[in-house]
């Protein structure tokens, strides 16, 4: 029976890359003093960016 894997590889690295954007988002606007709600909806919108970002270049550099 062949094992198969639901995420691919481009999946993982442009999630991998969301979150890692996110964290980041979130780990500097919350040591600028800024409350929690707040750096969560930074770090989110951060990740989405990212993601959105991350896709757009991925998908501009297959057409080649």
């Amino acid at each position: 029976m062949e094992n198969s894997n639901p995420l691919n590889l481009v999946t993982f690295v442009l999630l991998l890359f969301a979150a890692l954007v996110g964290t980041a988002a979130g780990i500097l606007t919350h040591m600028s003093g800024v409350g929690l709600p707040q750096t969560l909806l930074a770090s989110g919108a951060a990740a989405g960016a990212g993601l959105l970002w991350a896709m757009a270049v991925l998908r501009g550099s297959g057409n080649n």
